[in-house]
Parts: structure tokens; C-alpha cells; sequence
């Protein structure tokens, strides 16, 4: 599911862009209506009675429309944030241990583990590239088990993966 396929994010992007219309539109029509009181102004008022009389009102609508925005704006950002999928790879691991050498926060956060592809993304990966023809069943062998023997991972798991790639070829 992407960030466009969730309704909150839908959501909270259209009433930002309708929130930023309005505020376009109420600052135009202020300035419409101070530009009007500036060149008729009315008998013994002065000029800067005038433009306080006018201004004051689009000023308070445009003032609240933009908490409006940036409320929404935020809210947007937190959403889509939140739904965003993290891409998981090692290089991605990598640059963040890079990162984490040299920041406590980056640290405090944990982002090498975040990025870490697990065991099944690397099986995936693996996969991918022997049904592809990248590499030989022997090498795709070898790194499965080297796989195992890293992670821990039982000799089920290994069973398996060897079981559903022959009846793959098998079809």
C-alpha cells in the first residue's frame, strides 16, 4: 500500500491544499477591500483608522486559516511518515553504523537495526537472484546454509526452502 492509497494521508492533503486556497483567497479580498477604503476613504477618518477598520477582519480569518494549514500540514507529514515503509538493506545498515559512529542520537535511536534487512529479506533476495540465473544452485546452496549458520535459523527452515525450490522445478 502506498503513501497515495491511504485515506488519511488523502485526507489531511486535501484539506491542506483547500485550507492554502481559502488563505490565497481571504488575502486577496483583503487587499481588495484596503486598496478600496485607500482611495475612497470616508469623510474626516484618518488613513490609518481606515486601513485598521478594513484589514481587521480578513486579518483574524487569514490568521486563523493558516493554524488551519499548518495544523493540517503536520498532520499530513505525521500520516505519511507513518505509513511510509522503511526500505530494508544492508548498504542502508551500513551507512547508518557509519552515521552511528559519530552522532550519540543516531545511536540513541538504533537506525542500523531499523535498516538491517532480516534473515527472510536475505532468503528473498537470495531467491531472487538464483531464479534469475545470477547464481548456480551450488552457490545458492552454499549461501543458504551460510545464511543459517549466521542467523541461527533451524534446519527446518533450510528443509524447506530446499523442498519449495524443487517443486518449483518440478513445475
Amino acid at each position: 500500500m502506498g503513501l497515495a492509497d491511504d485515506s488519511r494521508v488523502t485526507v489531511f492533503l486535501g484539506g491542506f491544499i483547500l485550507s492554502l486556497l481559502a488563505l490565497v483567497g481571504v488575502t486577496a479580498l483583503g487587499a481588495f477591500a484596503v486598496l478600496t477604503a485607500l482611495l475612497d476613504p470616508a469623510a474626516g477618518a484618518s488613513i490609518l483608522v481606515v486601513l485598521l477598520e478594513t484589514a481587521a477582519p480578513f486579518v483574524a480569518v487569514a490568521a486563523m486559516l493558516g493554524f488551519v494549514s499548518l495544523f493540517l500540514l503536520v498532520g499530513l507529514v505525521v500520516t505519511a511518515v507513518r505509513s511510509a515503509s522503511i526500505p530494508r538493506s544492508a548498504r542502508l545498515a551500513g551507512l547508518a553504523r557509519t552515521v552511528e559512529r559519530y552522532s550519540a542520537g543516531a545511536r540513541d535511536l538504533g537506525l542500523s537495526e531499523t535498516f538491517e534487512p532480516t534473515t527472510e529479506d536475505r532468503i528473498d533476495e537470495l531467491k531472487e537472484r538464483y531464479v534469475d540465473g545470477e547464481i548456480t544452485e551450488l552457490e545458492y546452496e552454499r549461501r543458504l546454509q551460510d545464511l543459517m549458520r549466521e542467523e541461527d535459523v533451524s534446519d527446518e527452515r533450510v528443509r524447506r526452502e530446499r523442498d519449495q525450490r524443487d517443486r518449483e522445478f518440478e513445475l
